[in-house]
């Protein structure tokens, strides 16, 4: 029996503001993120140079909390322990664990 929770399937498009897997979120998405902080872009700092956020294919933070094994049982994950618990690293763009130190492999964009 396996430990890890089961990962969603990746869905092909964001679900606000419709963009495709690889593509950039539009500006009034409700999804996107700014990369600088790790927090929701609609309506941060217009002067932030942050780039612009792709869509994934998850819910932002979701593979992360996959990841850390931070999951409601099967397949939901903990995103409010995840704003809680974890730093956001704006050179990766990805929440980090606690303590937790970045390598090479880790730190490939997501």
């Amino acid at each position: 029996m396996s430990t890890q929770p089961t990962t969603p399937s990746l869905e092909p498009s964001c679900p606000d503001c419709h963009a495709e897997i690889g593509h950039v979120h539009h500006e009034w998405c409700d999804v996107a993120r700014c990369l600088a902080t790790g927090l929701q872009r609609t309506g941060h700092d217009e002067a932030c140079p942050c780039p612009k956020d792709t869509w994934s294919g998850r819910w932002p933070g979701a593979a992360e909390c996959f990841e850390f094994g931070w999951t409601y049982g099967e397949g939901l994950p903990d995103l409010n322990r995840l704003m809680t618990t974890a730093t956001w690293d704006p050179d990766t763009h990805r929440w980090i664990r606690p303590g937790h130190q970045i390598t090479t492999v880790e730190a490939e964009p997501r």
